[in-house]
């Protein structure tokens, strides 16, 4: 085997190194995009549940909210209704009475 066809076994093995490493490389970045996009997947799965769980918890804090209030201005209705109702029961003792003070005032 002569120098050149030693040189030439070299410059084959180089090219074959040169492409080994390259494959390699396209490879790791290959491997580090599909790692990276199903990081990326997974964080907008967790975001996407986390945000259905939030708003799941909103709406019953809303629905608990709406119960209390729908209650409070119940019981205001029934109260108001029966100060009303006792208003007008007492309408006409309240008339006699303000007709008593003026005919008094005026017999004064």
């Amino acid at each position: 085997m002569g120098k050149a066809e030693i040189l030439h076994q070299i410059k084959v093995a180089e090219e074959h190194v040169r492409t080994v490493v390259k494959d390699a490389e396209d490879r790791r970045k290959q491997l580090q995009a599909d790692g990276k996009r199903r990081a990326l997947e997974r964080i907008e799965a967790a975001d996407s549940e986390l945000r259905k769980q939030v708003d799941a918890r909103h709406a019953e804090a809303k629905r608990a909210v709406d119960a209390r209030k729908q209650a409070v201005l119940a019981e205001g209705a029934r109260k108001a209704e029966a100060l009303v109702s006792r208003a007008r029961k007492n309408s006409g003792k309240v008339k006699a009475l303000v007709l008593s003070e003026f005919e008094r005032a005026a017999d004064a």
